[in-house]
C-alpha cells in the first residue's frame, strides 16, 4: 500500500477522525450549554466547539471528497478549512485575554456584561470572514498577491502574540499577594485549563500553518506532493479540533460530572435491559468502568478539599 497517495487507509482515518470531531463537539456544546449561566467563560468555548464542530461537519468530509471524487472543486475543502481554522485560534485568543482580565483585574471582571461577551464571540468569526473573502477575492484575481501574503502573514501571527502575551500576565498575576483567595484561585486554575487547551492546539495547528506559509511563498509549489507527511500533518491540523474534548473532563470538574452523569443516563436503559433478560447478571463492564471513574473522581475531591 502507497502511503504517499490517497488510499483506504487514509480514508478510514479521516472519516474516523471527522466522526470523533462530530461527535465529541455536540456532547462539549451540550454539556456547557447546560452551564453557560454558571461561568460566562462558558459562552466563549461553546463558540470555540462550535468552530470545531463545523471542522468535522465541513472541512473534513470536503477534504476526503476532494480525493475521492477527482472533479470535486478543490477551492471547497480550502474555504471550509481556512474559515473554521482562523475561526479556532482567534477564538482562542479571546479565551486567554477574558482569562488575563478575570486573573489580573477581578472587580473589573465581575462587572462584565453579556455585550461584551457577545462581542468576543463575534470577532473571530468576523475576522475568519474577511480572511476567507480575501482568499476568494486573491483567486479570482481581484486583489493582487501581496496582500493576499499580507493577510495571511499577519492573521494567523496576531492570535499567537496575544495568547503569549495573555499567558505571560496571568503567570505574573498569579504571584500577586492576591493568590490565596479562594476566587482567585478558581480563576487561575481555569486560566490554566485553558493555557493548556491553546498550547495544544497550537502545536497541532502550527505545522501546518508553516506549510501553508511555504507553499504562498512558493517555497513548495505544490505540497500535496509530499505525500505522507502531507496527510500526517492534515490529521494532525484536524485533531486540534478534538484535543479539547479530551482535556475538558481532566480539567473541568462541572464538565466531568455532567459527562458521568449524561454516560450513566445512556447506558442505564441497556443495563436494564440485560437485567431483565438475566436477572442473575453482573454489571456491565462499561457501566462498572464509569461508577469506578466517577468514585475516583470524586475521592480525589474529597482529598483536595480536606487538603484546603
Amino acid at each position: 500500500m502507497d502511503f504517499n497517495s490517497w488510499n483506504i487507509f487514509w480514508n478510514i482515518c479521516f472519516g474516523v477522525l471527522g466522526t470523533l470531531i462530530i461527535a465529541g463537539n455536540v456532547l462539549t456544546i451540550w454539556i456547557f450549554f447546560k452551564q453557560r449561566r454558571q461561568k460566562r467563560s462558558y459562552s466563549l468555548l461553546i463558540s470555540l466547539a462550535v468552530a470545531d464542530l463545523l471542522v468535522g461537519i465541513f472541512a473534513v468530509p470536503f477534504y476526503i471528497k476532494s480525493f475521492v471524487s477527482p472533479g470535486y472543486p478543490w477551492s471547497w475543502s480550502v474555504l471550509a478549512d481556512v474559515s473554521t481554522g482562523i475561526t479556532s485560534i482567534y477564538t482562542l485568543a479571546v479565551i486567554s485575554l477574558e482569562r488575563m482580565y478575570a486573573v489580573g483585574w477581578p472587580l473589573r471582571h465581575r462587572t462584565l456584561n453579556y455585550r461584551v461577551y457577545v462581542c468576543a464571540i463575534s470577532i473571530p468569526w468576523i475576522i475568519a470572514a474577511i480572511f476567507t473573502t480575501a482568499l476568494v477575492l486573491q483567486a479570482l484575481d481581484i486583489i493582487g498577491r501581496e496582500v493576499y501574503l499580507y493577510c495571511l502573514f499577519l492573521l494567523p501571527g496576531i492570535p499567537l502574540i496575544t495568547v503569549c502575551v495573555a499567558n505571560f500576565v496571568v503567570w505574573k498575576k498569579q504571584k500577586s499577594p492576591f493568590r490565596n483567595q479562594n476566587h482567585i484561585k478558581r480563576e487561575v486554575k481555569l486560566a490554566k485549563t485553558l493555557a493548556l487547551i491553546t498550547g495544544t492546539s497550537l502545536f497541532t495547528w502550527l505545522p501546518f500553518q508553516i506549510l501553508n506559509i511555504l507553499s504562498g511563498l512558493k517555497v513548495m509549489k505544490n505540497v500535496h506532493h509530499f505525500g505522507f507527511v502531507f496527510f500526517v500533518i492534515k490529521i494532525l491540523q484536524f485533531s486540534n479540533s478534538f484535543v479539547n474534548v479530551i482535556i475538558y473532563p481532566f480539567r473541568i470538574p462541572e464538565f466531568r460530572r455532567t459527562l458521568f452523569q449524561t454516560l450513566n443516563f445512556c447506558v442505564i436503559p441497556f443495563r436494564r435491559s440485560s437485567t431483565e433478560i438475566s436477572p442473575s447478571a453482573e454489571p456491565s463492564s462499561v457501566v462498572s468502568l464509569i461508577t469506578f471513574t466517577n468514585s475516583t473522581f470524586s475521592l480525589s475531591n474529597f482529598h483536595q478539599k480536606s487538603s484546603l
